[in-house]
């Protein structure tokens, strides 16, 4: 006891023991101070249902984990450059305020060297991969109500779809169009675009609605993806390669800025 006594007498002590909770008040009050970014649920449902949507199945954790870093990467420069007054004149505030700091952050970047583009090349042949092509007939009436029910067997019995469908857009007259996967469900709905990418079957199928009408498709054709060669694009590398570099200086802004920010993600997994 007389140990503790005498300790609590001294006044080095006392000094370190205010010291310590001073600085435990202000790293409490630390996060209190940083601003606020909030991703709830409903926000993160929005971002993976967009998502889904255009490529036509289900993200991994690991995917809709990225979904949230760039939403939250995109919000940290938009309030960065609010912060800079990059809105200042600006109609479309949100994106060309972010596309302003974006530009602000890039230093002079020297030219690539043949055998950094070479490398470049090399680690991204995915950037330079043409995305697999479906090849598919298509029948669009605006109404289902135009479509007999023995539509479909006279279909599949060799009917001229070309001079039974009405017109819709590109695919109007062409026996067959080439589509990306990204693009499926734009052209003929949801429904229809999953029967194009998971059947095995050249027969037609239908009727799919969606928001645009009514839709018979036959998959005739499919085409994996192609890389392309270095010589194909070559004329491009030197703008990705600086590109990248970019990335490289935003990274390293977002880091420094980050820790400004009081970021909750609420996600229920």
């Amino acid at each position: 006891m007389t140990i503790k006594r005498a300790l609590l007498k001294e006044p080095l002590f006392h000094f370190l023991l205010i010291g310590a909770l001073i600085f435990l008040a202000d790293s409490m009050l630390a996060s209190e101070r940083k601003e606020l970014i909030l991703v709830d649920q409903s926000s993160i449902d929005y971002l993976v249902k967009q998502q889904e949507k255009l490529s036509l199945r289900s993200y991994s954790d690991e995917e809709i984990d990225q979904l949230i870093e760039a939403y939250i990467e995109d919000e940290i420069l938009y309030r960065e450059a609010y912060k800079r007054g990059l809105n200042q004149g600006d109609t479309r505030m949100r994106r060309n305020m972010i596309l302003k700091l974006r530009g602000l952050m890039v230093a002079e970047i020297d030219a690539p060297s043949e055998a950094q583009l070479k490398d470049f090349y090399q680690n991204n042949l995915e950037r330079y991969t043409a995305p697999e092509q479906f090849q598919v007939d298509h029948l669009y009436l605006s109404d289902e109500n135009h479509s007999s029910k023995d539509l479909l067997e006279k279909l599949n019995q060799g009917a001229d779809f070309r001079a039974l469908s009405e017109s819709y857009l590109k695919t109007y007259g062409q026996s067959s169009i080439d589509v990306p996967r990204s693009e499926l469900a734009s052209l003929f709905g949801e429904q229809a675009a999953r029967f194009i990418v998971e059947t095995d079957s050249s027969e037609w199928m239908g009727p799919f609605a969606s928001s645009n009408g009514v839709h018979f498709v036959r998959r005739t054709g499919y085409t994996p993806p192609q890389v392309a060669t270095i010589d194909q694009v070559i004329d491009y590398l030197p703008m990705d390669w600086q590109s990248e570099q970019v990335r490289q200086l935003i990274d390293a802004e977002l880091e420094r800025v980050r820790e400004n920010y009081n970021i909750i993600v609420e996600r229920s997994k």
